[in-house]
């Protein structure tokens, strides 16, 4: 069985300095549990393209810690677009449909230094998490 645990929202902070919440939502990453973790990206805004054809990826362990910024690099990489290396990580993934940290297949060695170069635009990012529980009534 397999399914999903958690949900971070990616998009703009909403009211006077972020006290309505976000508003809008660019995107839900998703986060689901079985054997393996997986993240996928779900999208408000059509517009937002991700790396390659990319349509789930396996951290390195479960809450890696550098799962979220790997995730975001994947599924918004117009954010990154400033980052040098994003370009030749872009050519080398560009006929994947799944990277694996975990395993490791198909993960560019530039990814390392994309990561490097991610973190100050990842900042900048408003992320909210939610974790995903049953109401019962």
């Amino acid at each position: 069985m397999a399914g999903f645990s958690k949900i971070f929202c990616i998009g703009d902070l909403g009211g006077y300095m972020g006290a309505d919440g976000i508003n809008p939502i660019l995107l839900q990453i998703w986060v689901g549990d079985a054997d393996r973790q997986w993240l996928e990206a779900h999208y408000f805004d059509d517009k937002i393209k991700r790396l390659g054809n990319i349509r789930s990826i396996v951290p390195k362990g479960p809450n890696d810690r550098n799962m979220l910024i790997d995730a975001c690099i994947v599924y918004y990489p117009e954010h990154f677009a400033d980052c040098p290396t994003l370009q030749i990580v872009e050519k080398k993934l560009a006929s994947l449909e799944f990277l694996d940290f975990n395993l490791g297949w198909d993960v560019p060695p530039e990814w390392i230094q994309l990561r490097k170069e991610a973190r100050k635009y990842f900042k900048r990012l408003h992320i909210f998490e939610a974790d995903l529980k049953e109401l019962n009534f």
